[in-house]
Parts: C-alpha cells; structure tokens; sequence
C-alpha cells in the first residue's frame, strides 16, 4: 500500500471510531428527506378528498373545468378527434424544435381566429404571437416581460377575479389595485362603479379585462360599456391586457365572443391577450394557448420579437405542446373540420344554456330565498351563485361540493341532477333565512332571556 493510501485509510478508520463512540446506532440515522415540511393543502384539495370521501350515491361534483356529457364523461370534440389521428398519421411533421416563439401555423391560425383573418392589423404586419402552455402561463410572460421589459409596475384587476392572477402580477413584482365589476346585492354588472375606478386609476397602469364569460361572475359588458371603456381607458394612458379564455363557449360563436378584443384594435390600441385553446377544444391533457401582441406601430414589431426570443432563451423555455398546437392549427385551418368544431361550440353552448335556465327556473318556481334572475344572464361555461361559505357547508352536507368561490362548473349539471341540486340550495336557503329571522327576534327583545308570560286581568286588579 502506498504512503497516500495508508494516510487516507488510517484517517479514515480514526474518524469511524470517533462517530461510533458519540453516536448510538439509533441517531446515527441520515434521513434528508425527513427536513421537507409537508405541504398544508388548499381548500381545492380538501373539496376533492371530501368528495372521494363520499360514499353517497347522490353525490354530485360541481367543482373544476371539465366540460361533461349527460354521462359524466368528459367531452371529446369530433373534430378534435379526427385532427388527433391526421396529425399522428401525418409523416410530413417531423421532431424538430420549433421556433423560439412557437408552432408557427399555430400561432397564425390562433391570430386569424382572435382578429380575423383580414383584419388591418394581421395585414400590416403589426400583430406578434408567442406560443404558450395555457392562458395563464401567458399571463405569466406578459407580466414579466410588462415589468421587465417595459417598465409597467401596476395593474388593475377586477373585483371579483380569478385568485391566480393576482398572485401572477404580483410575483413579478406588480402593485396591483382592484376595479369594482360585480355588484352582489343585484348580482349585475357594476358599470358606474367600474367606470368611476377606471377613471381613477394611476396614469400608465396595465388593465386586464376578459374578453367574455368574465372569471368568475360570467357577466360581460354590453357593446355600448365596452365603447366606453374603451373611451376611458385611452384617455388614462393605460395598458389593455385581455384574458381570452373561453371564446366559443360563451356565446356559442367564436367571433362575437372576440369582439370586444377586435373593437380595441380596430380602435388604434397597444395591446396583449392571452388566449387559451383548452375548454374550447376539449384539449385538458395537451395543453396548449398563446400571448398575442398587438402594437399600433409595426416599426416596433421586431424589437419585441427579440425581447421575447432572448427571454424565452434566458428563461430556457422549449416550445412546448407541439402535438396540441399542431391540433388546433389544423381544425381551424381545414373547413371541413372547423365547421364540425363550430357545431360542437354551438352544441356545447345550448347544453349550458338549458342547463343555466333549468337550475334558474327551478329555484323560482321553488320560491327559494334570494333572487335568481342574475343566473340567467352569465355566460360561459360555469354559473356564479354568490352562495356563501356557510351556505356552501351546508350543501357539502347534502352531498353536493361547490368551491368555495360559490363558481360551478355547469358542465357537471345534468338533466338528471338538475332538480336535486336545487332542491338542495332550496333547503339551505330556506334554512338560513329561518335561522337569520330567528336570531333577528332574539335581538328585537330588550330582555331576550326572559320568558314573558300573559298575567291575568283578574290578578292584576285583585293585586
């Protein structure tokens, strides 16, 4: 044995002794893992586990973005189906990267669908589109490259909104500030209030607005609110990010759920929009959307190109959904296959409709507590109750699971479990509103726990 190996053998061997002699065999235990905390779960996970849980037969699931058959399956678009098996035949695709920027037959037909085809902008060359895995993951882009790239560091998010995107605006270091949108007590639109905080806001902020099926109300602007908006917001100097997450599904037409977002830019607007390719496709386990990057100036266009291609490199983000994007590209750019899709959205769109009508109606006609009639005006593929997070514990007890947002997912609504679930809403309010009339009398008494008793006349004039 060589010097250096005895050295390294006799050190060794000192060091095995030393340890032995300090730790018992019990603590000499490595376990690295045993320092990860374990994760506290979120009121989603808790719901599904409950659900799970469930050993009733009548237990029904109103939560999640699956749209469903009348069999409770998720549904399958043919003409997605039928893309699927020409895109897996087809021996012209390769697996080659694609570009840094995405699919770009993809990125082109989701432009098409949003502006249409002959739009001025398309035209001159000043529309740019960055494939992405969902909506929200361009959301995420759009609000890194605002903050980084262009220096915007507030935005403006309506009340009430989807709770991720806050939490995407401010992890890239956005302020963000709220719009009023929804008023609960007549459950509609709150256009003045709306219009008096757009008016207001901090010159140069980023404004998101969805572009319909608003998340989570389902309540949109009319024309006539969009023009004013619109009005308002060149006025401010601020900055339009649309959320385009539903188009198709919320009116059963693909384009007039994209007119808002066409009106903006016909309008002479610098604008982003995030699309998503994932309810209106049916495309839950490939998914796919894009940002799209409209600018007034065409000059400017290849400048963003760059900035995006070189944060996409810096970020080491690969084009992602290549299967997905390929898919969407060819529905939408063969005809026949975009009309079966158009059929399918329009199908989809009637379901829903009947099934919003269906729970309305039977709430009404069950003269249930509260007022019903702002159902019947949303849009989109789910129906906002307003319920609160007690009336929605009391639902859990009767079986029926909705998120704590009181948001369901109207494609788990059923011909079948219509009139059941709202029967169920029908006992809990109905309850509630006893209980709250109960507690109102308790307080109207001035000496609540005393029993008050009738005395006689007759006793009183002998006392």
């Amino acid at each position: 044995m060589c010097a250096t190996c005895a050295l390294a053998h006799s050190v060794l061997q000192s060091g095995i002794r030393k340890s032995t002699t300090r730790c018992s065999s019990a603590t000499a235990k490595f376990l690295p893992f045993s320092r990860v905390e374990r994760l506290k779960p979120t009121d989603t996970n808790n719901l599904e586990q409950a659900f799970e849980l469930d050993s009733s037969p009548q237990k029904i699931n109103l939560c999640g973005e699956i749209y469903r058959g009348n069999n409770g399956k998720p549904h399958v678009f043919q003409a997605v189906r039928k893309a699927e098996i020409g895109v897996a035949g087809d021996d012209t695709y390769t697996n080659e990267s694609q570009p840094p920027l995405g699919n770009p037959d993809f990125i082109r037909a989701a432009n098409e669908l949003a502006l249409n085809k002959a739009a001025p902008a398309l035209l001159q060359n000043r529309v740019l589109g960055v494939q992405t895995r969902s909506s929200l993951d361009a959301l995420h882009l759009a609000a890194q490259f605002l903050f980084e790239k262009m220096q915007f560091n507030v935005c403006m998010l309506p009340r009430p909104s989807c709770k991720r995107c806050e939490r995407i605006f401010k992890s890239a270091g956005f302020t963000c500030h709220s719009f009023q949108y929804y008023c609960e007590a007549k459950g509609e639109l709150n256009i003045y209030g709306l219009v008096a905080d757009l008016m207001t806001a901090p010159e140069g902020a980023v404004v998101l607005l969805d572009a319909c099926a608003q998340n989570p109300t389902g309540l949109d602007p009319s024309l006539d609110e969009w023009k004013l908006i619109a009005h308002i917001i060149k006025c401010k100097k601020l900055l339009p990010l649309f959320h385009l997450e539903s188009h198709g599904l919320a009116s059963g037409d693909a384009a007039q759920d994209c007119w808002a977002l066409r009106y903006f830019v016909d309008s002479g607007f610098d604008l982003l929009c995030a699309q998503s390719f994932v309810k209106n496709f049916g495309l839950h386990n490939e998914t796919v959307g894009q940002l799209m990057v409209v600018l007034k100036n065409s000059i400017q266009l290849e400048t963003v190109r760059e900035q995006f291609e070189a944060m996409l490199l810096e970020r080491n983000d690969k084009s992602c959904s290549v299967f997905a994007s390929r898919i969407v590209a060819k529905v939408l750019t063969n005809a026949s296959l975009r009309h079966e899709w158009t059929l399918s959205l329009q199908e989809i769109h009637q379901r829903m409709q009947q099934m919003r009508l269906a729970l309305s109606n039977k709430l009404e006609l069950l003269k249930t507590p509260g007022s019903w009639d702002h159902l019947k005006e949303q849009t989109g593929s789910h129906l906002y109750t307003n319920l609160k997070i007690p009336q929605l514990v009391e639902l859990r007890n009767k079986h029926i699971y909705v998120p704590d947002s009181g948001r369901i997912n109207l494609g788990a609504l059923s011909p079948n479990n219509v009139d059941f679930v709202a029967g169920a809403i029908h006992d809990v309010m109905l309850s509630m509103q006893s209980e709250k009339e109960a507690n109102n009398n308790i307080l109207s008494c001035p000496w609540p726990y005393v029993q008050c008793l009738e005395v006689p006349t007759t006793e009183m004039a002998n006392n």
